[in-house]
């Protein structure tokens, strides 16, 4: 009889481990699931499209890893701004720099030149340039790696808020000036 309560202890004991396994496996189906669906949105709202199968599983699993750590990142809570799933997740770091810092290494001026401001005693403690509608929106470059330009335009847009400049504009028009 003992024999008999012993086995019945152990093959209870096998059956509830075996259904967490069981359930464990079934969540990580259903979250593998719910992250190719979320990447399937991700390709057809940027128009991705791999060559092959074994570009899009690399790519898949590089993904997967960017939106844990953006997860990781939101869910921490320690800085006041949150990351988004944007169209360089399927980039890695390396791949990213590499299509953005195509004019690292150029020699920038070393001079210094003086500046001077006017009334200088009475400023803000804070200034938020949004606010004041001088920040323009967020402009995506694409692959053309003219971050330069859209970083100077940037700054005269800022400017023409303040009725230094009064025309728009355009990133184009600089890059026809450069080539």
């Amino acid at each position: 009889m003992g024999f008999t309560n012993h086995c019945q202890c152990i093959s209870l004991a096998l059956i509830l481990i075996l259904g967490a396994l069981a359930s464990q496996a079934a969540a990580r189906t259903l979250q593998d699931v719910a992250m190719d669906e979320k990447y399937m949105q991700w390709m057809a709202h940027y128009g991705r499209v791999y060559e092959n199968n074994y570009e899009k599983e690399k790519r898949l699993k590089i993904f997967k890893e960017n939106v844990a750590y953006i997860e990781s990142f939101n869910g921490a809570g320690t800085k006041p701004y949150k990351l988004g799933i944007n169209q360089f997740a399927d980039l890695t770091n390396k791949e990213f720099t590499a299509t953005r810092n195509r004019f690292m290494g150029h020699e920038c001026s070393t001079k210094i030149s003086s500046f001077k401001y006017e009334n200088v005693t009475v400023l803000p403690s804070a200034m938020d340039w949004r606010k004041k509608g001088a920040v323009t929106p967020i402009k995506d470059q694409g692959q053309c790696g003219c971050c330069w330009a859209f970083s100077a335009v940037a700054a005269m847009e800022g400017i023409t808020r303040f009725g230094l400049w009064n025309s728009y504009i355009k990133k184009g028009a600089l890059l026809a000036c450069m080539t």
